[in-house]
């Protein structure tokens, strides 16, 4: 499809013709009252029925959404003669395969890029969106040397669209492909930061991990070969880089860093680190002998032990001008010794390393864990990343509660259990950055009988004090009064001589529910709310829209007792309201007072 100049797509009036990629045509384009230029891109990679189009609004929404500096921004979609549209900001530097097409990158400059590209991934993937196409082509560089990531979800689009009726066929560029993606199994961020590590490869040493393939052959290595060390294409690297390449381009997505931010800091320390000295081919001199007897005894005989080989394998032993004296045994065997005493000690390493990392996973407790409907729990997780923003989800049906952990890294939140929750087993899960680290059980029963003693339980008969009973006729204990007995008489109906006595009470006056009333939201400036019938004290507060929540950052916030108003700056990520992008209302949730109702959210 070709779209000539001056037309209109919506208030964008199209000016000329950029250029042509996988996804389809890339026009110029501009907006005459925001006087903005923006980048068109007509789908046309993308089958225009009914389900894709669909498939393709609900995209565009979640990507409209993102706004980060290394992150294209959306400003508008929408379909021309049945075609689906994209308009995006317009980056007018080029691409950043351009600037690698010259050979690899000075290492400063590489690790400014990696950066900024680390930062937009690990942006979206809070936000729940995966790029599936994270490649040099796809990274444009502003007049200023910024990385933006573009195309951002494009590739899905691509999925079970054009090429549905290709059983097993995923997306993405083959070079840059995760082994998940090639073989179709689920892809999630770790497939992103697989991408991000062979971008980081080919800017160190000039070339991809695995250069020189054809396409199948490509493809094949992605899942089962591990590529050569970056060090063997690029002297200057350190052993280090090359661990923290392989880890970057691990086979398994859990083998993987965490976070793309982790990854780009560990390359950096990997890459401050001073080379190793590589042994060159070593000349040994010798005692003057004759120079060619050795040599050629040398060549016959058998190919060196195993770990010999391992243990040094750039020397080469030259007899010049006489060969070397006969080796004793006793040497060969003390140099088997150090090889295994050295696995010993990096085998006592590994062990140590691991009971560190054991140590410090993440725990999390309930307590009770029995409880009965609108019953109160404490949940406490230590070894959280200090000052983590998350949230505890209590499932079945998903309840979520807000927390912020402290400096050390430990969590405490008093969870209120829905009063209509269902009867049963059910689950109390700790979660943050998109992904749930602990749960613990908890049990949901129908009263207090089933809850275990040491939960506060309620007396049957208030007042009433616990007596012993004795036998009649036993002796009262030295000290002690008689109680006074009644004799009955023959034909008499025998009564109790006491009755349990209780002193009314009168009603206490019900303390009011504390609550929160959200007044305004301002994206760029401030959010104002009121705490109603507060006890006081610290207050965790949140601001949420379109599924996100966002913590203040002075959390917790301190709250006088009673009613107070409290005006604080809203949290990066809240946006304007917007219909034509469907970015909703926002409202504020509270670990105290529950949540306000959502207002508009203004500029």
């Amino acid at each position: 499809m070709s779209i000539g100049q001056g037309t209109k797509l919506g208030p964008y009036e199209v000016q000329d013709f950029i250029g042509q990629g996988a996804m389809g045509v890339v026009y110029r384009a501009y907006h005459a009252q925001l006087e903005r230029v923006g980048a068109i891109k007509v789908m046309q990679a993308i089958t225009p029925d009914a389900d894709t189009v669909a498939r393709f609004r609900h995209e565009a929404q979640a990507i409209a959404k993102l706004r980060h500096a290394n992150i294209v921004d959306v400003y508008d979609f929408g379909e021309y003669q049945g075609t689906p549209y994209m308009i995006v900001e317009y980056i007018p530097g080029g691409s950043l395969a351009g600037t690698m097409a010259h050979g690899a990158l000075d290492q400063a400059t590489a690790l400014k890029y990696l950066r900024g590209i680390a930062a937009g991934l690990d942006y979206a993937h809070g936000h729940g969106v995966v790029h599936r196409d994270v490649k040099p082509a796809n990274v444009l560089l502003t007049n200023e040397g910024t990385p933006v990531l573009a195309d951002f979800g494009l590739a899905k689009l691509l999925q079970g669209s054009s090429l549905k009726s290709m059983t097993g066929v995923t997306t993405g560029t083959p070079a840059y492909m995760a082994p998940e993606q090639v073989t179709g199994h689920q892809v999630g961020p770790a497939a992103d930061r697989y991408s991000l590590a062979t971008i980081a490869y080919e800017m160190l040493t000039g070339v991809i991990p695995f250069d020189g393939e054809g396409l199948m052959e490509l493809l094949y290595a992605q899942v089962h070969r591990l590529p050569p060390a970056a060090s063997s294409r690029n002297a200057a690297l350190a052993p280090a880089v090359d661990d923290v390449l392989l880890k970057g381009l691990a086979k398994d997505p859990a083998a993987r860093w965490a976070s793309a931010a982790e990854f780009i800091d560990a390359l950096e320390s990997a890459l401050a680190a001073p080379p190793a000295k590589v042994a060159a081919k070593t000349m040994v001199m010798a005692p003057p002998v004759a120079s060619t007897r050795r040599l050629t005894k040398r060549a016959a005989a058998a190919p060196a032990p195993l770990e010999t080989a391992w243990f040094d394998p750039e020397t080469v032993a030259v007899a010049y001008p006489s060969p070397p004296p006969p080796v004793a045994p006793v040497k060969r065997s003390h140099r088997r010794q150090v090889i295994a005493l050295a696995a010993v000690l990096v085998l006592l390493l590994l062990m140590g390393v691991c009971a560190v990392v054991n140590s410090q996973a993440v725990t999390l407790a309930v307590d009770p864990g029995i409880t009965v409907p609108g019953g109160v729990v404490k949940a406490t997780a230590t070894h959280v990343p200090a000052n983590q923003a998350g949230e505890v989800q209590l499932w079945s049906v998903v309840n979520t509660y807000f927390f912020a952990a402290d400096a050390n890294g430990d969590m405490t939140l008093e969870m209120t259990v829905p009063s209509d929750i269902e009867l049963g087993k059910h689950v109390v899960k700790i979660c943050w950055a998109g992904t749930c680290h602990q749960q613990a059980p908890l049990r949901v029963v129908s009263g207090v009988a089933e809850v275990p003693s040491s939960t506060p339980v309620a007396n049957n008969t208030p007042g009433a004090s616990p007596t012993t009973s004795r036998s009649p006729g036993s002796t009262p204990r030295p000290g002690s009064s008689p109680t006074p007995r009644s004799t009955p008489t023959s034909g008499s109906t025998p009564r109790p001589t006491s009755f349990p006595t209780s002193t009314p009470k009168s009603t206490p006056t019900p303390t009011p529910t504390p609550s929160v009333t959200l007044i305004s939201v301002s994206s760029a400036l401030n959010t104002k709310l009121t705490f109603n019938n507060f006890y006081g004290g610290a207050a965790s507060i949140y601001v949420c829209q379109d599924g996100n929540c966002y913590p203040f950052a002075g959390n917790p916030l301190s709250v006088s007792p009673g009613s107070s108003t409290v005006t604080f700056k809203t949290p990066v990520g809240i946006k304007p309201t917007s219909s034509l992008l469907h970015i909703g209302p926002a409202r504020v949730m509270t670990g105290c007072c529950g949540n306000s109702a959502y207002v508009t959210v203004g500029i």
